[in-house]
């Protein structure tokens, strides 16, 4: 129930409702500006095809203008063959014998010559009459032009042509008439019907007088010849439509449009002038606006299928948000609240569900565990991610059947687990972590696995600040279960201010640690181990030490050591103590000086480098250290992880005069298996076999069979942790010859331990080197 969340939560949740009902508002708010543009769209969309129309009309007028020029202009081409045969005449009887062999040719109509203001026929009258009349001025600045009339002996409307022959002849220019139609021949220069737009419903040719000399129509020439009133008449028109169009005819030295209902059809007449012809010509022409707006209309049709399918796609996807809503928040939450790795809930679903359970019995006391599997890389390493995860699905199983009705449980990642529990005391928390891992690796799953499944459990007990948010309960369980030794006998830790101090403590470490190695604040000891058989020193292990000036005193290394195998600086320390080591040896050498076998401890974190065998080796040759000189360490942990990858290590150290060493045996589980797969050199046995134990005879009978179990496979056998003359007399009785603790000497600084080794290492004189 999400009324017990936190006030953040609280918020968070708010504003991805709000963010909802905004994009909703938003979806509403452009369905509605879509729905009023496409509403005005179409009620403007009449105004703007109407303009279409009108502009669309003059472009055509213009194109049919220039074909109209173009025809004009032809016959002029053709015209200017006569005049050119013209041009070098010097007297009349010349002249009349050019044109005599035009006479009856229909290409130029009725040709005339002109000598000075003087119209002659081809026949060589002088002819007067209005064309002659009107062509005279033309003739006396001798400039080409022609006009448009009516002649009265042919009874129809024609054109004159004049072409103004070459200077110095006797002829000063030709003319050219021709009717606009011939009825007889159907000759005609203007072919309006090859000039007439193929979607012009018809065109006209208007001449002085406002006359309709020519009108086309489907490719149908009709001279008309009357007024363009009357014209007009013969169509159904409004006054104020004709007197629009008889405005622009009469206008005759501009373009002009006007739009007219013709026949209940809405249609576009055109005008202008036509000045190849003077200055009473105009070509109009007729549109039906349907044919010159086709492209607008497809256009406008797209944009409003367009809208239409975009406003139908955001009326979906509204409907889609408003029905579905609740599916994709489940769907979403799902999702959000199961780790998909393992198919299990999550780190925020158990922060939800804690939240619950916390409000719904407040005043009980529960426990939030978190669970951290030790050495959960190692497990990922050896059985590869897809076997690996079906581990950690299975201890998922394992926490969600532990858990009781009010309990949860929840998966953070990376082998970390999140559990949270009531509780009568701190011992059942600790009955049921054990009990958990019992479950857990006696599974045959995890058997035939190979693996070990160990944790290390930060637990918060709610009681002891239940002002606390559960995301502050979960951080303090996980720093909690930082404090868990590695080694340590008890897997849990208890959060409390002290495990504040001590996260505290390891990061002044942390902040620390680059600049101590670097100022050589870590110090190399050496504690010497004993030789029972031979009464002297055996050989020595290489030891850490940190002096802090901060503290002014040196740190145990159990401050630090688990800390830096967590973050990795483990690495360079190791590093660090085995080249001090190969440094002292070397120069041991050098000066003479006695030297013994030397191990180094090597952490599993630097023994799985790729570079871990080829850094050893490498260093070892560079100081020259003789083969069997240098012994590894590792501990019995690791041994245990990989039998292939310790073997394959083993192997290549021995290659190159390294021995190795099994550190804390017996602390495992496959104690002997390990010192029968695998060649090692050493065995140590572990201190916790010295410990004062219920049954002191059956601990000395274990000891007694690993040493005889040792010898018989040749691997040479150290007891730690030797600290009193009864644990030495112990270990001898059973049969152990190399010992190390505090009984025989302590871990010395190196210089100490120069003195020790040049002097009697009996153990008659131990107390001397303590």
């Amino acid at each position: 129930m999400e009324t017990s969340a936190s006030p953040k939560k609280v918020n968070k949740e708010n504003k991805q409702e709000h963010l909802a009902v905004l994009r909703r508002v938003v979806i509403l708010l452009l369905l509605l500006f879509l729905c009023v543009y496409m509403v005005a769209l179409i009620l403007t969309a009449s105004d703007f095809f109407l303009e279409s129309a009108q502009s669309n009309a003059l472009n055509r007028l213009d194109t049919d203008l220039q074909e109209t020029g173009r025809l004009i202009d032809q016959h002029y081409i053709n015209l200017q063959r006569v005049a050119d045969k013209m041009a070098s005449v010097t007297n009349q009887e010349e002249a009349e014998a050019i044109m005599d062999t035009y006479i009856g040719s229909t290409e130029f109509g009725n040709l005339r010559f002109y000598v000075g203001t003087k119209a002659y026929a081809a026949n060589g009258v002088e002819v007067e009459d209005e064309v002659a009349n009107g062509i005279t001025e033309l003739a006396k600045e001798r400039k080409q032009g022609g006009v448009i009339f009516f002649d009265s002996t042919m009874q129809q409307d024609c054109i004159a042509f004049f072409l103004p022959v070459k200077s110095g002849s006797y002829v000063d220019g030709v003319l050219s008439i021709v009717p606009i139609t011939d009825r007889e021949t159907g000759s005609k220069i203007l072919d309006l019907g090859s000039v007439r737009d193929e979607d012009c419903e018809a065109i006209m040719l208007i001449g002085p007088g406002d006359r309709v000399m020519l009108f086309s129509k489907a490719d149908e020439f009709i001279p008309l010849g009357n007024n363009v009133q009357s014209f007009l008449a013969d169509f159904t028109l409004q006054k104020e439509d004709s007197a629009a169009i008889i405005s622009a005819v009469q206008g005759r030295d501009r373009y002009a449009v006007s739009v007219a209902s013709i026949n209940g059809g809405q249609y576009c007449i055109s005008c202008a002038p036509l000045t190849d012809l003077g200055s009473d010509a105009v070509l109009v022409q007729v549109f039906n606006n349907e044919n010159l707006v086709q492209n607008e209309m497809v256009f406008i049709r797209h944009i409003i299928v367009l809208l239409a399918v975009t406003v139908c796609a955001f009326i979906g996807i509204l409907v889609y948000s408003i029905l579905y809503s609740r599916q994709s928040k489940k769907a979403i939450s799902r999702a959000v609240l199961t780790d998909a790795t393992i198919e299990c809930p999550n780190a925020e679903q158990f922060r939800r569900d804690a939240i619950e359970v916390l409000y719904a019995g407040r005043m009980q006391p529960y426990a939030i565990m978190y669970c951290k599997i030790k050495r959960y890389n190692v497990i990922v390493d050896m059985l590869g991610e897809q076997k690996a995860n079906e581990i950690f699905s299975f201890v998922a199983n394992v926490f969600e059947a532990f858990c009781n009705e009010g309990e949860t449980y929840g998966y953070v990642g990376d082998g970390e687990y999140l559990m949270m529990i009531r509780y009568r005391n701190e011992k059942q928390i600790g009955d049921k972590i054990t009990l958990l891992e019992a479950v857990i690796n006696k599974s045959d799953l995890v058997k035939k696995s190979g693996v070990s499944v160990k944790f290390a459990v930060g637990v918060y007990l709610t009681a002891q600040n239940r002002r606390a948010t559960v995301p502050q309960m979960i951080e303090g369980a996980s720093l909690a279960a930082q404090t868990v030794k590695k080694n340590a006998v008890k897997s849990y830790a208890i959060y409390t201010e002290e495990v504040d101090r001590e996260i505290a403590n390891n990061e002044r470490i942390e902040a620390r640690m680059e600049e101590s190695l670097t100022n050589g604040e870590f110090k190399l000891f050496m504690q010497p181990k004993y030789n029972v058989k031979h009464d002297c020193i055996d050989s020595a292990e290489a030891l850490v030490r940190w002096f802090d000036p901060s503290i002014g005193d040196y740190r145990f290394p159990g401050d630090f050591i688990s800390l830096f195998e967590a973050n990795g600086f483990i690495i360079k320390l190791d590093h660090f103590i085995y080249q001090e080591v190969l440094k002292y040896m070397s120069a041991a050498a050098e000066r003479g000086e006695k030297i013994v076998p030397v191990s180094v401890n090597v952490s599993r974190v630097t023994a799985l480098q790729d570079n871990f065998i080829e850094f050893y080796v490498q260093n070892k040759r560079d100081h020259q250290i003789g083969d069997g000189f240098i012994t590894l360490e590792i501990t019995e942990s690791f041994a245990m992880e990989s039998d292939e990858k310790l073997l394959d290590i083993v192997n290549r150290l021995h290659e190159n005069g390294i021995r190795c060493s099994i550190d804390d045996f017996g602390s495992g589980y496959s104690s002997y298996n390990t010192i029968k797969q695998i060649p090692i050199d050493e065995i140590k046995i572990d201190r916790i076999f010295l410990a004062k134990g219920l049954d002191q005879e059956r601990d000395d009978k274990i000891i007694m069979s690993v040493v005889q179990l040792a010898k018989d496979l040749g691997v040479e056998v150290v007891q730690e942790g030797v600290e009193t003359e009864a644990m030495f007399n112990r270990v001898v009785e059973m049969g152990c010859e190399v010992i190390q603790g505090y009984y025989y000497a302590k871990a010395i600084p190196i210089e100490e331990y120069r003195i020790f080794i040049n002097s009697n290492t009996s153990i008659q004189f131990k107390k001397k080197v303590k």
